[in-house]
């Protein structure tokens, strides 16, 4: 009688979920959250630092080449209104240089960078990061 009574109680999800169409829909996910927003007058910039790449051992002639294809890259893109202001450092540490971005998204940058042959080459990685200035700002 107890296994009766058992086996009863145990089908009657099963016979209540058999006249379904389809099984119950598993919980929704939330959603991620969104971006916080922006402080008044401020916009997001991609602060960029170009780092030495673990492949510097290249003939003298092909990083002289490497190096007029990154300067020509980072021409194409402060013609496109990407890429606002670029430099080297002056001392020769790991950290080579800097771009500051205006990028839509992280992607965009991404995408910069790793249009740069230097970076392709090995000789450079990008270093990617959000970054906050006010609308507008330049240096003078």
């Amino acid at each position: 009688m107890i296994r009766l009574l058992a086996v009863v109680l145990l089908s009657i999800p099963i016979l209540a979920w058999a006249g379904q169409a389809e099984p119950p829909a598993a919980p929704a996910q939330a959603a991620p959250p969104a971006a916080p927003a922006l402080p008044p007058g401020m916009k997001q910039y991609w602060f960029v630092m170009l780092k030495k790449g673990p492949k510097r051992d290249h003939p003298a002639d092909e990083a002289q080449r490497l190096q007029a294809g990154h300067m020509a890259n980072m021409q194409a893109y402060a013609e496109r209104g990407i890429l606002h202001i670029a430099g080297p450092m002056m001392d020769d540490g790991d950290i080579r240089g800097i771009f500051i971005l205006d990028a839509p998204d992280r992607a965009g940058a991404e995408a910069m960078c790793n249009d740069d042959p230097a970076v392709q080459a090995g000789r450079l990685v990008c270093d990617i990061r959000p970054w906050l200035s006010q609308k507008g700002a330049s240096l003078k």
